[in-house]
Parts: structure tokens; C-alpha cells; sequence
């Protein structure tokens, strides 16, 4: 069993806050330039989702060919134990892993606490620019030319690492040849989704009155006012829109 990304390749702290600070600098740059009926910046709720897995297959194989007889004759056969490089055995093994951070867009704008001026040492696909901040200038800029709306915009970063390697060893002497073969793979694969869901635009607040049960005998029910807030579920919506995401992502087999 392959282990989980060890930190050097997936270092989630120097991720999560580089990925922070990209979605600040995009959506105050787009709260301070981009009236709020074209895309309102601070009336999302964001959720990050980091997937990380590890794939490993390991081949061994062995073979061998004997010739019978072994010394010289007129006549003689070859007989082979196991179909082309030999006899092998396939071992495969994964790990993944899945962990969602949620932001609010309001408060991500207004955060000064966020250390994003920090320079890291660590080196990887997903600490560099992924690109967020274009990538939500265009879709406004596409809404504002086609009269639209922006719903659910979602974002993804993939970095797929694959290491190959085969060995083969083969002993020939009279009386026939002997094969050894060893292959395999390790695979690293880490996903970075980002989820945008709107709030809710209005929340539906009633007043009631219940009349709770009288007292013994004929006593009348007193009437008392409650207030009740109706919402969205917020969270619901947004694990909706995660799944969907990360059905969207899914690779066929093979590939």
C-alpha cells in the first residue's frame, strides 16, 4: 500500500494559504471595479477541496525455457514454463484522501491577517499561480456581454506525477535460458477544486402565534407570538455543488 503524499509533495498549508490569497486579490479587485448587480464579490460561499492520492503497481515476473535433451542430438524440443517474459504477478495498491475548507467571500475580502506577502521554499504545481483571479474576470466580462448571470462558478487544478521503471535479468546456458523481470509505477495525483455558491438573497422571516395546550378543566389556551427565520441551507447547497464537481473530474479507467 502506497503512502499518502508526504508533505514535501503536497504541502497543504503553503497550498490552502496561496490559494487564500489568490481568491482575496480576485475578489477585491472585482468588489472595488465591478458594480454588484454584474457579480456582487462579497455574496459567495467559497469551499476549497484539496483531493490527494497515491497509486502504486508493481509487476514481477519470472520465466524459464528448457531444452530436452540437454546434450546434442538429431532431435530435440523446447518447453517454456509461463506465456511470453514468464510467470507474473500484478500488485496494486491506493490511497486518497479528501478535505474541504470553506471560506466566505465577505470575509475573505476583508481579512488582513492573511500572511500572503510570505515567500516559501517549498516547490509545487499548486503553490504557484493557478490563474483564479483571470479566470473570474473572464466570466464576468462573458456575463456582461451576454446579458447573463454568473451561477456556481467552480475551478480546477490537477498535477499528476508518475514515476515508470522496469528491470530484466536473463541467464542463458545449454540446457535452456532463465527470465526475471520487474516493473511497476508510483503515481501521485492531487486535485485542487474551488466551489463558489451564492447566499441566499432573502431570508423569509414569519411571525406566529401557537396556542399551547390549557390548564385542567375548562382554563383557555393562551395564546403566544413566536418569531420563525426560514433560510437556504447554505451547506447543502454547497456539498451539491462539490459532488457535482468532483463527478465532473473523474477519469475514465486506463487513463
Amino acid at each position: 500500500m502506497p503512502d499518502i503524499a508526504p508533505d514535501w509533495a503536497l504541502p497543504m498549508r503553503e497550498i490552502m494559504l496561496h490559494s487564500a490569497c489568490e481568491l482575496q486579490d480576485a475578489l477585491g479587485a472585482l468588489d472595488r471595479e465591478v458594480p454588484p448587480e454584474l457579480f456582487n464579490a462579497r455574496n459567495w460561499k467559497i469551499a476549497i477541496t484539496l483531493n490527494p492520492k497515491s497509486e502504486a503497481d508493481i509487476v514481477p515476473g519470472a520465466g524459464l525455457t528448457r531444452r530436452v535433451p540437454a546434450t546434442a542430438a538429431t532431435r530435440f524440443s523446447n518447453w517454456v514454463v509461463g506465456g511470453g517474459n514468464g510467470v507474473t504477478l500484478d500488485m496494486r495498491g491506493n490511497r486518497s484522501g479528501s478535505v474541504d475548507f470553506n471560506f466566505d467571500s465577505e470575509k475573505l475580502i476583508l481579512d488582513r491577517r492573511l500572511p500572503c506577502e510570505r515567500e516559501t521554499i517549498s516547490y509545487h504545481a499548486l503553490t504557484k499561480n493557478l490563474a483564479v483571479k483571470d479566470w473570474l474576470y473572464r466570466s464576468v466580462q462573458a456575463t456582461a456581454l451576454a446579458g447573463s448571470t454568473i451561477d456556481n462558478p467552480k475551478f480546477t487544478a490537477q498535477v499528476v506525477v508518475k514515476f515508470n521503471g522496469s528491470a530484466s535479468y536473463t541467464y542463458t546456458f545449454p540446457a535452456g535460458t532463465d527470465l526475471l523481470t520487474l516493473g511497476g509505477y508510483y503515481q501521485l495525483d492531487e486535485t485542487l477544486g474551488i466551489v463558489f455558491t451564492k447566499k441566499p438573497a432573502v431570508v423569509a422571516k414569519y411571525d406566529l402565534v401557537t396556542l399551547p395546550a390549557g390548564g385542567q378543566g375548562f382554563n383557555r389556551n393562551q395564546a403566544r407570538p413566536v418569531s420563525s427565520t426560514i433560510s437556504i441551507l447554505e451547506d447543502q447547497q454547497l456539498s451539491l455543488q462539490q459532488i457535482r464537481q468532483q463527478l465532473q473530474n473523474i477519469r475514465p479507467v486506463g487513463q
